[in-house]
């Protein structure tokens, strides 16, 4: 039986799809500085905020949640890039597992939907000042 060249050649292969999200290298740096610290209970509001100015970042706001029956304290943050502000949302759980650093438009958490507003609101002001 005599095969085409068409009937013998694999279909090209197509390249992996790019990932979903694409941390900034001062949100990895927040998230590997975070992971580096032991922090006691008082001390989240003030290592979250000096973790963020330490790259560059701006703490737009952070609160302390029940998420799953686990405290978590969560913050909006922006930093700025060659491509423009990226507003992020910072997830450290009290249990001690890892933080997690990723853009408000990725993130789950409620308070992700005012992040990029409250972030304006922020630029209003200080143009006002």
């Amino acid at each position: 039986m005599n095969m085409s060249v068409a009937e013998t050649t694999p279909p090209p292969l197509q390249p992996p799809p790019p990932p979903a999200v694409i941390a900034s290298l001062e949100a990895v740096e927040i998230e590997l500085e975070l992971g580096r610290k032991e922090i006691g209970e008082e001390q989240y509001e003030t290592t979250i905020r000096e973790t963020v100015e330490a790259v560059g970042g701006v703490l737009l706001f952070q609160m302390k949640i029940e998420k799953e029956g686990v405290g978590h304290w969560v913050a909006a943050i922006a930093l700025e890039s060659a491509e423009g502000r990226e507003i992020a949302i910072i997830d450290l759980p009290c249990s001690g597992e890892s933080a997690s650093v990723i853009p408000a438009s990725e993130s789950d958490l409620p308070i992700a939907r005012i992040a990029a507003a409250y972030a304006s609101l922020a630029d209003c002001w200080a143009t006002a000042a």
